[in-house]
């Protein structure tokens, strides 16, 4: 790779949140190599004049479904392997160029999906992945129609298996360790019912105390993390007091479970854009009824459990968790929250908190000398106006992941 010179830009301190207008960034190779407010003199290096343009670090999404090409998920099972896969490519490829440089892949993408983005087979953001997330029999995760009474249906071994249906703490301890072993950077597991399944309630508790304790454990033994799918102020309690480090979703938290997190030093992932995009297009796009139904329960009271999260001084993460074709209203979270939130918090949440979330403190979502080079230079000042984000990343002048360009319209 050649070095590349960022001149005369302002550079989005989202730490300190401001903006510091003149600042030269130098890369090399894949790293921010030297910050100045002085000109970087390169004889071999690209310069790029960003006069009049911001500098920022590339945005993370930690609750993504790359291979989620469909929001009928139950359509994804007539698909083949091969056909799937190159859909879920032209997702990973979308979110990079809406200057989504990393994702967190919250069940569906895997160790080959990972190594195909290290490699640049396929454009997408850098993805960590929790590969199959657990589930108990009748929960979330068990998508099996009524009609059927065994423990195994071969008729869901197609393409989309996202979940493995465990029971008892051998079980799940085996679910943990078969994920791990395919190289899992996390654990995935769902603590309460859900809006996507027709069948389980969302007051639903699914895993046991124990079941919980046991899934953690293991995650622990290899110095990883749980993740848990949970929408109650009860199913979170007792996810944080088992340990959990994330809560996804969190909707119908109360004021009590948010202090309570904080406590824990548990972060919240919600994801309230993906409830008004299946509230305006779910039905178009074959959402079954009584998930249309659980959606309209729940989309208001993700709002009000994000205004808890705040005030008790959570860590709050940036999550969008679309499926299929609404995955186009990834950057919308930004204008959601900016009623609930602070703009330089929001943007604290989808750099710096999610570098946080990941275990990628001062390697990603932020713009330091000896930081991977995930850069933006975005035409506008999205401390002012989330509307630079949107669009599809028509105002992102330059996306670049890893030191490497993938859009690049400055001459």
């Amino acid at each position: 790779m050649k070095s590349v010179i960022f001149k005369n830009s302002n550079l989005l301190d989202i730490d300190n949140s401001n903006l510091i207008k003149g600042i030269d960034v130098l890369v090399e190779n894949n790293l921010i190599t030297k910050i100045s407010e002085s000109s970087i003199k390169s004889t071999n290096a690209i310069e790029l004049d960003c006069t009049g343009k911001t500098l920022m670090p590339g945005l993370i999404d930690a609750h993504v479904h790359i291979t989620a090409t469909a929001l009928d998920m139950s359509t994804i099972s007539n698909y083949p392997h091969s056909l799937n896969v190159l859909r879920s490519a032209k997702l990973a490829e979308s979110m990079l160029m809406r200057g989504f440089t990393s994702v967190r892949d919250c069940t569906g993408a895997d160790w080959g999906f990972h190594e195909a983005i290290e490699n640049d087979l396929i454009k997408g953001p850098r993805l960590f992945f929790v590969g199959k997330a657990l589930g108990p029999t009748g929960g979330h995760g068990d998508r099996r129609p009524k009609t059927y009474e065994g423990d195994h249906c071969n008729c869901y071994q197609g393409t989309q298996k996202e979940t493995w249906i465990v029971d008892g703490v051998a079980d799940v301890q085996k679910a943990a360790r078969r994920e791990l072993r395919k190289g899992a950077h996390a654990i995935k597991i769902f603590a309460s019912g859900g809006v996507a399944s027709p069948d389980d309630p969302i007051f639903g508790l699914q895993f046991s105390e124990d079941e919980i304790r046991a899934v953690v454990n293991e995650a622990y033994s290899w110095q990883k993390y749980v993740l848990a799918h949970a929408y109650t102020s009860e199913a979170i309690t007792r996810a944080v007091n088992c340990g959990v480090r994330t809560i996804e979703h969190g909707n119908l938290m109360d004021k009590k479970t948010a202090k309570l997190m904080n406590e824990k030093n548990a972060y919240l992932v919600p994801n309230l854009i993906t409830y008004e995009a299946m509230d305006l297009e779910g039905e178009k796009y074959g959402l079954p009824k009584v998930s249309l139904e659980k959606n309209k329960f729940v989309k208001d009271e993700g709002k009000i459990a994000l205004e808890y999260a705040y005030d008790a001084g959570v860590k709050i993460g940036y999550g969008t968790d679309l499926l299929g074709e609404l995955q186009v209203y990834q950057s919308k979270e930004f204008l959601i929250r900016q009623n609930i939130m602070p703009k330089e918090e929001i943007l604290k949440s989808a750099t710096l908190v999610n570098a946080e979330i990941v275990n990628q403190k001062d390697q990603i979502g932020i713009i330091k000398e000896g930081a991977f080079a995930d850069i933006l230079v975005v035409e506008g000042n999205p401390l002012e106006d989330f509307e630079v984000l949107q669009n599809q990343g028509e105002k992102l002048s330059v996306i670049m992941k890893n030191g490497k360009f993938y859009k690049n319209t400055i001459t």
